[in-house]
C-alpha cells in the first residue's frame, strides 16, 4: 500500500469517483461537501487562501482504499484536520496510513493535535455520524458508513460528542413563555437579512460569529470575505428571513440562522448543487421540513431570554411557510447551557456526531 498525495486534475476527479463510490447503494445519503470540495480541488474560494490543503489517498494494487483533505491553518495552529474522510470497509491498516500520512503533515507545521471530522473550518462540518445511519441526512449535515467510527476508534482517539435536537414546528411549547415573549420583543428589534445589504449585515454575521464564539472548541475566527461569500452562496436558495439578527436600539446582539432543508428536493445519492437550485425555484412550497443552522448572541445578553425569542421568531416563519418539522444544528455536548435550551424547547436528542482527537 501506499499513500498518495493528490496534485493532479486526473487525480482530483479520480477523489471523487471514489466518494461516489462508497454512497452508490446508500439510499439515505445526499452529499452536501462535494461542492465545498470541488472549490477546494479548484481553489476558487477566498476561504483556502491562508489555508494548506493536501488531499490524500491510501492505494493498493486494487485501487483506492480510503481518502481525506488534510487542512491546517494558522488561525487553528495546535490542529492538523483529517477533514473529509472516505473509506471502504475493513481496511484499517489503510486508515491507519493515511492517518500517519496527515500526523506528518501536521507535525511539519508544529500542531501537536489531530482532528478528525473538522472540514476546515466548523461552518462546514463537524464530526462523524455515529447513530440513525438508516435516515436521510438534513441539508448541511454530514451521513457516513457507521464503520468509519470503528477506525478511530482503533487509533485510541478521544471522543468529542455533539447533539442535534428535533422538534415539532406548530406544538406550543412556547406558549407558557408568551408573558416574558412580550416583554423580550418589547426590548429588542428583530431584523431580516436584507440582499441589497450584504455587506452591511454580513459583517454584523461576521462581528456576532466571532464574538460570541470565542473560546468554543475548534472555532477560530472567520474574515467578512469568507462569511459574505458563503451567504452569498446560502442565498441563492434560502430566504432572506432566514438570517435574523436582534438588536438593542442600534446594536446587534444575536443572530439565528435558519433555512428550509434542501435536501429534500435532492434524490437519494444525488448531490446538492445546481438541479437543487432549480429545483427550488419550482417547489419549495413543498418542503416540510427546517433546520436551524446556528443561534449566537453576545455574552452580556444571554441570561436575558433573547435565545427564546430568536428560536420564537423562527417558529413564526415556520408556520408562515407551512413547514412542519425542524432540526437543530449540532451542540458540542460539553456545552451545557445550549443542550439545555435543545432541551427544553425541543421534543428531544435527534443525531449524535464525533469528532476524534489525538495528540501527534
Amino acid at each position: 500500500m501506499e499513500a498518495v498525495v493528490v496534485k493532479t486534475d486526473t487525480q482530483k476527479k479520480e477523489f471523487i469517483r471514489f466518494r461516489k463510490r462508497i454512497y452508490r447503494n446508500n439510499p439515505h445519503f445526499v452529499d452536501n461537501s462535494l461542492f465545498m470540495i470541488r472549490q477546494l480541488f479548484a481553489s476558487k474560494t477566498c476561504f483556502a487562501n491562508d489555508k494548506r490543503i493536501v488531499p490524500i489517498w491510501v492505494e493498493d494494487s486494487n485501487g483506492i482504499k480510503c481518502a481525506c483533505i488534510a487542512i491546517y491553518t494558522r488561525k487553528l495552529p495546535e490542529y492538523m484536520q483529517l477533514s473529509f474522510f472516505e473509506s471502504e470497509e475493513n481496511v484499517f491498516e489503510a486508515v491507519k496510513m493515511l492517518t500517519h500520512k496527515v500526523i506528518e503533515i501536521g507535525k511539519e507545521y508544529g500542531a501537536t493535535k489531530l482532528v478528525v471530522g473538522l472540514n476546515g473550518h466548523v461552518n462546514y462540518g463537524l464530526g462523524l455520524l455515529s447513530n440513525h445511519f438508516d435516515v436521510k441526512n438534513s441539508f448541511g449535515s454530514s451521513c457516513n458508513p457507521s464503520y468509519y467510527n470503528e477506525y478511530f476508534k482503533s487509533l485510541n482517539c478521544d471522543e468529542i460528542y455533539m447533539n442535534t435536537y428535533k422538534y415539532n414546528a406548530l406544538a406550543s411549547k412556547f406558549d407558557r413563555y408568551s408573558r416574558i415573549l412580550g416583554k423580550i420583543n418589547n426590548a429588542y428589534t428583530f431584523k431580516f437579512l436584507e440582499k441589497d445589504k450584504l455587506d452591511y449585515y454580513s459583517k454584523i454575521y461576521t462581528d456576532l460569529n466571532n464574538e460570541s464564539f470565542s473560546g468554543l472548541r475548534y472555532y477560530y475566527d472567520r474574515t467578512y470575505e469568507e462569511d459574505k461569500e458563503m451567504l452569498k452562496e446560502l442565498l441563492l436558495f434560502m430566504k432572506p428571513d432566514s438570517l435574523i439578527f436582534a438588536f438593542k436600539e442600534d446594536k446587534p446582539v444575536g443572530l439565528i440562522l435558519w433555512y428550509p432543508d434542501f435536501n429534500e428536493l435532492v434524490p437519494p445519492k444525488g448531490e446538492f448543487g445546481a438541479k437543487t437550485y432549480i429545483k427550488n425555484l419550482f417547489f419549495n412550497k413543498k418542503i416540510k421540513k427546517a433546520k436551524s443552522s446556528e443561534i449566537c448572541i453576545l455574552k452580556e445578553y444571554r441570561k436575558s431570554g433573547l435565545a427564546i425569542a430568536l428560536l420564537y421568531q423562527v417558529i413564526l416563519r415556520l408556520k408562515e411557510y407551512g413547514i412542519k418539522q425542524g432540526e437543530s444544528s449540532w451542540v458540542l455536548e460539553e456545552n451545557v447551557d445550549s443542550n439545555s435550551l435543545g432541551e427544553g424547547f425541543c421534543d428531544g436528542l435527534y443525531r449524535r456526531y464525533v469528532a476524534y482527537e489525538k495528540d501527534i
